[in-house]
């Protein structure tokens, strides 16, 4: 594993909190937003259906919850959303 990659992104590293039948473990809110999206990214496909995605840091480190459609729409036309500035629930974007 190169120096400069995080457990979670390496494909080989078996991680100690996957999800349990589909659900999140608890400890996984305890961590610092760029673990948790790194666990988001690794298991995605894994997930069950939630409503308390706003716990979370799921899609960006610089918000909690999901993305908006403008970043989704973005990564179905193979943009990855949440660049520079991510949307609408960015924090550091100014408000009017």
């Amino acid at each position: 594993m190169p120096a400069d990659l995080a457990p979670l992104d390496d494909p080989t590293y078996q991680p100690q909190h996957p999800p349990v039948n589909g659900q999140i473990p608890d400890v996984i809110t305890k961590w610092g937003p760029r673990s948790q999206v790194r666990w988001f990214q690794r298991f995605r496909t894994e997930l069950g259906p939630r409503r308390d995605w706003e716990l979370f840091y799921c899609h960006s480190e610089y918000h909690r919850g999901l993305c908006c459609t403008s970043c989704e729409d973005e990564g179905y036309e193979g943009v990855r959303g949440c660049g520079d500035y991510c949307c609408c629930r960015d924090g550091r974007l100014a408000r009017d």
